[in-house]
C-alpha cells in the first residue's frame, strides 16, 4: 500500500486543493493495477516523509502482517492513533479485504508466474541508480531534446550518447573520462536509451563537439520549445557577465587570460561568459570572451544577437542589467535601438528632484521595509527611482563601522610607534604605508583627511592626525535605478530590477550545482563545449525546478539529485526446481518525496516494475 497525492481545482475560484488517498497495488498478469481504498484528507499535520510509515502501519493493522520486519528500528508512535482511526473505518466499512479472505480465481496466466525456487540461491548481482536518470529522461522527452538534436544534424546512436552525456552533466558533473566510468558502473541511464553502442570517452567527446558545432540551432530550438510551454512570460531580457577560472598554466588556450576574478582566484587564468536570460530564467543567449575583457565591452554583441531574435518574434522587451554594464555608451545603444531599460545608476544623480512627496512602500522577501520614489535629474532624458532600504542601511552602517575601526586602529598603531626607536618614521615610508592602508580599505579610506607633522631636516614624520570629512559620505541604505518607460509604476520598476537576481542564480547553479568550475581542460576546442554543455544542462534544471515551484517545492538541484539516488534498478538471480536460473530486474518503488516530485511534474513514477528472464542451466 502507498499514499497517493491528488490535486483538485475549484472551477469557480481557480484555487487548487491537495488531498491524499490510500492505494493498494496488485498485479493481473503482467499489468499492475491500483485500488483506491480510502481518502485520507489533507494530512496537514503529518510530514510527507512519514506518509510511507502511515501506509505501512495501516496495512499492518488491517492485514495482521508485520511489515516492519525489514525496518526493525521503525517507530509508529507519532502515527499510531491516526493509523488506527483509518484502519477501523476500513475494516468496519469493508473497504479492503485482505487476500486470504478474498474469493479470488487465479488465472492460468498468473499461475505461469509461480516458481518453486531455492531460497539459498537468491543473489543480487547488480544494482544501479536510476531515479535521477528517469527524472531527466522524462524532462528530455517533454522538451523534445532528441528532436532538437536530430534537427541540428545529429543522427542515430549519437543522439542517445549526447543525451547520456547531458545526463552525466546533470547528475554527476565531471570529465568525459569520469562520465564514461559513471555510466558503466553506477548509472542506469543506459537502460533508458535504445542504442547498443559502447560508451567511451571518445564517443562522449565526439557528441560534445557535434552538439557545440550546432550550438545556435540547439539553443534556438530549446528556447522556442520552452516559449511554447511557458507562454505567459513577461518580456524581459536580463544580461550579465561572469568569469570562471582554470587549473594549470593554460598555454594551449587563446581565450584564457588573467583578469579580475569574481571568485578571487587572482593567480589563475580566466574565461568570460556572458548570458542573457528571460523572466523565467531560461537562457536565450550565451557567448564566451577572453578572461581579461571588461563587462561593458560585451554588451553591444549581446544586444545585436538578441535583437535579431526579438525582431523575428515581434517582441519589445525591457533590457535589465546591473551597474557594471550600465555605462552611458551602453544605455545610448539601447535607446538608439528603441528599447526600454532598467538598471542601477552608477552614481548618485546631481540636482535630482522627487516626483512625489509620499514614497511607495514595499517589502522584500524577508518582510523588510523599502521606500520607492520616482525622481528626475537635470540633463538626463531617463528617469530615476530613489530606493531607501532600512535593512541596507543597517548592513552598510555595520560594514562602515568595522572598516572604520580597522583603519583608525592601523593609523593609531603607526602614530604610537613614531617616538620609538627602530620603527617606521621616514616620511616616504610612512606615506607609502598609509597609502596602502587606505587602498586596502578604499570603501572608507577616501573619506579621511590625513595630516602629517614632519621634521624636514631629518626627513621623518613626528605626528599623524586625521579626521573624517562628513561632506564626502554618501547616504547609507539609499541608491538609484534608471529607467526609460515612464508609464510603469514604482512597484513594477522594482519588480523588474529584482529579476537580475535570476541571472545570479543561473551563475550560482552553473558553478556550484553543475560544477563547471574550476575548468581542467587545457584546449579551447574542449573548454567551450564543456561550459556550454553546463548551460544546456542548466536549461533542464530550470525546467524541472519551475515545475516543482508551482507545487511549492523549492529544492536546490543538488537536493533533488540526492533525493532521487535511492531509487535503483537491480538484478536478482535465483534457481528454480527445473534447473533454470531466473533473472529478475526490479525497479525500486519511489519514496514519498520521489512520488511527490514525479507527480508535480506529471511524470511517470518508474520506467518499469519488473522484468523476468528464465535461462536453462547446462
Amino acid at each position: 500500500m502507498f499514499i497517493k497525492q491528488i490535486k483538485k481545482k475549484n472551477k469557480s475560484s481557480d484555487k487548487q486543493y491537495i488531498y491524499y488517498r490510500l492505494v493498494h497495488t496488485y498485479k493481473i498478469g503482467n499489468k499492475v493495477r491500483h485500488q483506491n481504498i480510502i481518502s485520507l484528507g489533507g494530512l496537514e499535520t503529518l510530514p510527507r516523509d512519514r506518509h510511507k510509515a502511515l501506509a505501512d502501519r495501516i496495512e499492518e493493522l488491517i492485514t495482521g502482517n508485520n511489515s516492519s520486519l525489514f525496518s526493525e528500528n521503525e517507530s509508529f508512535d507519532d502515527i499510531d492513533s491516526l493509523a488506527r482511526t483509518f484502519a477501523e473505518k476500513i475494516i468496519k466499512e469493508k473497504l479492503f479485504v485482505p487476500a486470504p479472505d478474498k474469493e479470488k480465481k487465479i488465472s492460468k496466466e498468473i499461475l505461469n508466474n509461480y516458481h518453486e525456487v531455492d531460497l539459498e540461491s537468491i543473489e543480487q548481482i547488480d544494482s544501479k541508480e536510476i531515479g535521477g536518470e528517469w527524472l531527466v529522461k522524462q524532462a528530455f522527452d517533454k522538451l523534445g531534446i532528441d528532436t532538437i538534436l536530430a534537427d541540428s544534424g545529429l543522427a542515430g546512436p549519437q543522439i542517445d550518447i549526447a543525451q547520456m552525456l547531458l545526463t552525466g552533466k546533470l547528475l554527476h558533473p565531471s570529465s568525459e573520462l569520469e562520465t564514461e566510468r559513471w555510466l558503466k558502473e553506477n548509472s542506469g541511464a543506459r537502460e533508458l536509451y535504445p542504442t547498443k553502442e559502447d560508451i567511451s570517452r571518445y564517443r562522449l567527446y565526439g557528441a560534445a563537439e557535434a552538439m557545440y558545432q550546432n550550438k545556435d540551432l540547439i539553443e534556438k530550438g530549446l528556447y522556442d520549445k520552452v516559449c511554447n510551454i511557458f507562454s505567459s512570460r513577461s518580456k524581459i531580457v536580463i544580461y550579465d557577465l561572469t568569469n570562471m577560472y582554470f587549473t594549470g598554466q593554460m598555454l594551449g588556450s587563446r581565450k584564457a587570460n588573467f583578469g579580475r576574478s569574481k571568485q578571487k582566484q587572482t593567480g589563475s587564468k580566466l574565461i568570460g561568459l556572458a548570458l542573457s536570460i528571460d523572466s523565467l530564467g531560461f537562457v536565450r543567449y550565451s557567448r564566451f570572451y577572453n578572461g581579461n575583457i571588461s563587462e561593458p565591452e560585451t554588451f553591444g554583441d549581446m544586444l545585436r544577437d538578441v535583437v535579431s531574435q526579438l525582431a523575428t518574434n515581434g517582441e519589445k522587451p525591457i533590457i535589465v542589467m546591473d551597474a557594471g554594464i550600465a555605462t552611458e555608451d551602453n544605455l545610448k545603444i539601447i535607446s538608439d535601438s528603441n528599447y526600454d531599460y532598467v538598471c542601477v545608476s552608477r552614481s548618485v544623480p546631481k540636482d535630482y528632484s522627487k516626483l512625489s512627496v509620499k514614497a511607495e512602500a514595499v517589502t522584500d522577501n524577508r518582510g523588510n521595509k523599502i521606500e520607492l520614489t520616482k525622481a528626475t535629474a537635470e540633463g538626463k532624458e531617463d528617469n530615476f527611482l530613489h530606493i531607501k532600504s532600512d535593512q541596507k542601511f543597517k548592513k552598510e552602517a555595520s560594514i562602515d563601522n568595522k572598516l572604520t575601526q580597522r583603519l583608525e586602529a592601523q593609523l593609531q598603531d603607526i602614530k604610537d610607534k613614531l617616538p620609538q626607536k627602530g620603527t617606521l618614521k621616514k616620511t616616504e615610508k610612512v606615506h607609502e604605508k598609509v597609502g596602502k592602508i587606505r587602498g586596502k580599505l578604499s570603501r572608507i579610506g577616501w573619506l579621511y583627511d590625513i595630516k602629517y607633522t614632519e621634521d624636514k631636516e631629518k626627513g621623518i614624520v613626528t605626528d599623524i592626525n586625521w579626521h573624517r570629512v562628513k561632506e564626502r559620505e554618501k547616504p547609507k541604505g539609499e541608491y538609484f535605478l534608471r529607467y526609460t518607460n515612464k508609464t510603469i509604476s514604482e512597484t513594477e520598476i522594482w519588480d523588474v530590477y529584482n529579476m537580475t537576481r535570476d541571472v545570479e542564480a543561473v551563475f550560482r547553479c552553473l558553478k556550484t550545482d553543475l560544477k563547471i568550475r574550476p575548468i581542467h581542460h587545457q584546449k579551447d576546442k574542449y573548454i567551450e563545449p564543456h561550459i556550454w554543455l553546463g548551460i544546456l544542462a542548466y536549461q533542464i534544471v530550470n525546467y524541472i525546478r519551475i515545475g516543482l515551484k508551482e507545487n511549492n517545492i523549492d529544492y536546490s538541484w543538488t537536493t533533488i539529485v540526492e533525493k532521487m539516488k535511492s531509487m535503483q534498478s537491480s538484478i536478482t538471480s535465483v534457481n528454480n526446481k527445473e534447473y533454470e536460473k531466473l533473472y529478475i530486474k526490479l525497479c525500486t518503488r519511489p519514496t514519498t518525496d520521489q512520488q511527490f516530485i514525479f507527480d508535480s511534474l506529471n511524470f511517470k513514477h518508474r520506467p518499469f516494475v519488473r522484468k523476468i528472464k528464465v535461462v536453462p542451466q547446462l
